[in-house]
């Protein structure tokens, strides 16, 4: 009789040890579940860095490239303008004195801004 109480226990040892262990994988895989939200979170918080930064440095490329041009722009005016004679560097200063209407008239009749007369 002593045999099937102590069978009994053991048995019901054995039920009880999986449990534990079962309770425990439980635990385990709540945690885990858990850290795998957070790391979910957190990657599509740093997609969503990735783009704006993205995004960002696609303006700040069109932004580069527009100053270039506008410095290239800015060059050769000033490099056409210190080539010609200093005879010529007073061309059209007179009109920070007016609306700029001679010019206005001259370019609707298509002057693009070259020499006139003999030296055309």
């Amino acid at each position: 009789m002593m045999d099937k109480v102590r069978e009994m226990c053991e048995d019901e040892r054995k039920r009880i040890i999986p449990r534990e262990k079962l309770n425990s994988m439980k635990e385990e895989k709540e945690m885990l579940s858990d850290k795998l939200q957070e790391m979910e979170r957190q990657l599509h918080d740093a997609n969503m860095n990735l783009k704006r930064m993205h995004e960002s440095k696609s303006q700040l490329f069109v932004s580069q490239e527009a100053l270039v041009k506008y410095q290239l722009e800015e060059e050769v005016n000033h490099s056409s303008l210190s080539s010609n004679s200093s005879k010529n560097a007073y061309i059209g200063s007179f009109e920070k004195h007016t609306r700029g209407i001679g010019s206005k008239l001259m370019s609707k009749m298509g002057y693009e801004g070259k020499v006139l007369g003999n030296h055309a």
